[in-house]
Formats: structure tokens, C-alpha cells, sequence
């Protein structure tokens, strides 16, 4: 064993719970556990800021390999929009796996998020998701658009490009058979990395090794990809925000999305990688409250109109 591996396979983890412990547990946050789509889901409650203004629920949806706390930077600023639910996808974070499984599909976690909005939200709100949490929200949105308001992509995932195939060096890479190839996944996610990250490579590359991320590489199918039609099919309104410096994702993703998302609104944040709720958070913040506020505009206007007419 290496004299630092013992702290390295412990860095991660007390990083994240200091996370969760110090600033995301703040202001009244609530740590909620219940049975969602008949999975055991946890999920954090932030209380809404906007003091008597009008409200919408935000709900945030981690990518891959990550949890609700990737959102610890983010939660009280998207609180001055409305209520948020940070949420922890079934094998992430403190929720459960569904029952007799060690992953859960990409429909299963769309169950999960539907639910979410039906027994917790109970009603619309606006989706905010990072990577694979951007494939769910989008997902959900083709599936049941009454219970979206609008989606804010942060660097999603699920782009067909070229078929399976273009995945393969993506699935190579999470695969992580090396510490090697950790730092390689480092340098594709981070515009810059943090030093510390250096300490932490052990307990990194066993985010990538849990069951709910092997198994939902191993056995994504094709159709759970986004086509083109796809994406043109969806009748909310849409942001796409992306790190310029993101590698981690197969190439061209970027552009599949800004290419046939209709009428997306686009923020590309120079010098940002793969996780803007880490490395931009009050860019990510300030971009989704004015996405948001718009959003609330062309509703009161629409409104107006009806009455008038």
C-alpha cells in the first residue's frame, strides 16, 4: 500500500461532509428522506429567499458519480428564485438503490423526479441539471412538460452523436483502472483543477467504482440517447450552460445539444470544465435567476394578453 493512499481513499469523503455539514446545511436546509417511485430518495430542502416576491420551485439533479452536495455553492442563491430540492439520484449519495438492483436506468430516475415534483414540490418547477442530471431533466420534460417550468442544462449528458460508439472512449475512461486515468478524467472535467484533488485521487476514482455508475455504463441502451428529433420535441423553455474547457463528455456534445435544442438560450463560460455549480457558482446563480425572471415575464404577459383578449 502507498504511505498516502489511507488519506487519499479518506480526502473526498470528509471534504463532502464538511460540504454538506458547513454550507449546505445552513439557513433552515432540511435533510428529507422518503419513498419516491418506491425507491428510498434523500434529498435536501432549502427554504425560498424571495421574500413575498413571486416564487418557483428549483430542483437540482447532480450528474454522475457525484450527489446533492455538488450543489452546496448554488442552493441559497437558487433559493432567491423559490423552495429548492437538491436531490440525490437512487445509488448516489444517501439514497437506496431500487428495490432488487444495484443501478437504476435512466427512466428510473426520471420516475423518481416525477415523483419528487407530484408528492414533494407538488406542482411544475424549474429543472437545473448538471451532466447525467441534465439527461434526466431533459428526459422528464419529453415525458410530462406540465411539470416543468423550464430546464436550465448544465453541461448535459445523453447527446446520440454517432451511436454507442461514441460513447466507448467515454465508458474506457469512467472505467477508471488506473490513477493514471484519474487525473486524466481531472484535466477533461476541471478547467482548473484543484490541487487539492491531487490528495483525493484514490477516494475519486471510487465514486466511479460504485455499482450505480459500472452498471449504468454497462447497460445504457441506445434508445436511452437523445436524438435529434428528440430534443426538437421539447415544448419548454430551455437554457444550455456550458463549460468551454468541458472534455469530459464525448465530443461534439456541446454542439448536438446548442444545435437542436429549440431555440435554446446559450451561456458559455470560458475557462470553466465540466462543473459549473463548483467552479462558477454565482455565474451559474445570476444566470439562472435572470433565465428565470424572464420566464416569469412571458408568463404575467401571456396572462395579461389572455385577459385582454
Amino acid at each position: 500500500m502507498q504511505p498516502l493512499q489511507p488519506l487519499s481513499k479518506s480526502f473526498l469523503p470528509l471534504v463532502l461532509g464538511l460540504m454538506r455539514r458547513f454550507i449546505l446545511m445552513r439557513g433552515g436546509t432540511a435533510s428529507v428522506e422518503r419513498r419516491l417511485a418506491n425507491i428510498r430518495t434523500h434529498y435536501y430542502h432549502v427554504p425560498s429567499r424571495t421574500k413575498g416576491q413571486a416564487q418557483m420551485p428549483v430542483v437540482l439533479i447532480h450528474g454522475i458519480a457525484d450527489s446533492a452536495v455538488t450543489w452546496a455553492f448554488v442552493a441559497r442563491g437558487m433559493a432567491k428564485i423559490g423552495p429548492v430540492y437538491a436531490v440525490d439520484l437512487p445509488g448516489f449519495g444517501l439514497s437506496g438503490y431500487p428495490v432488487g438492483q444495484r443501478c437504476a436506468t435512466i427512466d428510473a430516475q426520471v420516475d423518481v423526479i416525477e415523483a419528487l415534483l407530484r408528492e414533494a414540490v407538488g406542482g411544475p418547477a424549474l429543472l437545473v441539471g448538471n451532466s447525467m442530471g441534465g439527461w434526466v431533466a431533459a428526459r422528464l420534460a419529453l415525458r410530462d412538460p406540465a411539470l416543468v417550468r423550464g430546464l436550465v442544462l448544465v453541461d448535459p449528458g445523453g447527446a446520440y452523436l454517432a451511436g454507442r460508439p461514441s460513447w466507448e472512449p467515454f465508458a474506457a475512461t469512467v472505467a477508471v483502472r488506473d490513477m493514471r486515468t484519474v487525473r486524466q478524467i481531472y484535466r477533461q472535467m476541471f478547467g482548473r483543477v484543484p490541487l487539492a484533488l491531487y490528495l483525493a485521487q484514490h477516494s475519486f476514482r471510487d465514486l466511479f467504482l460504485r455499482d450505480a455508475v459500472c452498471n449504468f455504463v454497462a447497460t445504457a441502451k441506445e434508445d436511452d440517447f437523445f436524438t435529434a428529433e428528440d430534443l426538437a420535441a421539447i415544448r419548454v423553455p430551455v437554457a444550455l450552460v456550458w463549460g468551454a474547457r468541458d472534455t469530459f463528455l464525448p465530443n461534439g456534445s456541446f454542439e448536438f445539444f446548442r444545435d437542436h435544442l429549440p431555440e435554446p438560450e446559450v451561456y458559455l463560460l470560458p475557462g470553466c470544465g465540466h462543473l459549473p455549480q463548483r467552479e462558477r457558482p454565482r455565474q451559474l446563480v445570476r444566470f439562472t435567476r435572470r433565465f428565470t425572471a424572464r420566464l416569469t415575464a412571458s408568463v404575467a404577459a401571456t396572462g395579461r394578453l389572455r385577459q385582454a383578449v
